[in-house]
């Protein structure tokens, strides 16, 4: 039991001393600071870092100073009052104005692709509008076609019609001629007849026929 109280004030004490462990802290703003070997303004100066650079915390002491590693590898001891967790201003307002400036950017983009869209859905109105009516005109071309094979159906109707009407009127035309010929035949025939009979009738005949 001894030695456990013993080993609790060496165990505190490595524990407040032991670096911290991903910490990052910036140099202030105000103007450049300098880096010392030790905690104090007697010790060596190492480095002046300039406002804004990232320090990496290995130590926080008790005299005013933390123990910090520069980009470049440099180990030494910073008044802690030098110390923001934030980047400086002037960083804050340049890393802003290159995400604005990239954010305007793509806004410029974003404006290019919703110009490009309305180009494309201005052209997909006007085919729609095309189509349509080449589908107006393909539907009348089809109603046209049908009324043309109807009336060409029609057409050859007549003409079979016509063509019974000529051969009927060109019967009927050859039995009329028989016909007047047959006549007339008939009628030479009784002139013939007639004009053989006549004069091989008696004339008292004919008288007593005067007389009645």
């Amino acid at each position: 039991m001894k030695r456990l109280f013993l080993l609790y004030p060496l165990l505190l004490l490595v524990i407040l001393t032991s670096p911290a462990q991903t910490e990052t802290r910036y140099a202030t703003d105000d103007f450049t600071v300098p880096i010392r070997r030790g905690t104090s303004t007697g010790h060596k100066i190492l480095r002046m870092v300039s406002s804004g650079t990232p320090l990496e915390i290995l130590q926080t002491g008790d005299e005013g100073y933390t123990k910090v590693k520069t980009p470049e590898g440099t180990v030494g001891w910073i008044l802690t009052r030098y110390l923001m967790d934030q980047p400086p201003t002037r960083d804050q307002v340049a890393q802003l104005e290159k995400r604005l400036a990239t954010l305007e950017s793509e806004n410029q983009t974003l404006k290019g692709e919703k110009e490009a869209l309305e180009t494309i859905r201005n052209d997909l109105a006007h085919c729609s509008e095309e189509l349509a009516e080449v589908r107006r005109a393909a539907s009348q071309t089809l109603a046209i076609e049908e009324e043309n094979v109807q009336l060409h159906q029609e057409v050859a109707a007549v003409r079979e019609q016509l063509q019974q009407f000529e051969a009927e009127t060109s019967t009927l035309r050859d039995e009329s001629s028989r016909n007047w010929f047959i006549a007339g035949a008939g009628i030479a025939l009784g002139s013939l007849v007639f004009g053989l009979v006549i004069p091989h009738i008696p004339w008292r005949r004919r008288r007593r026929w005067d007389q009645f």
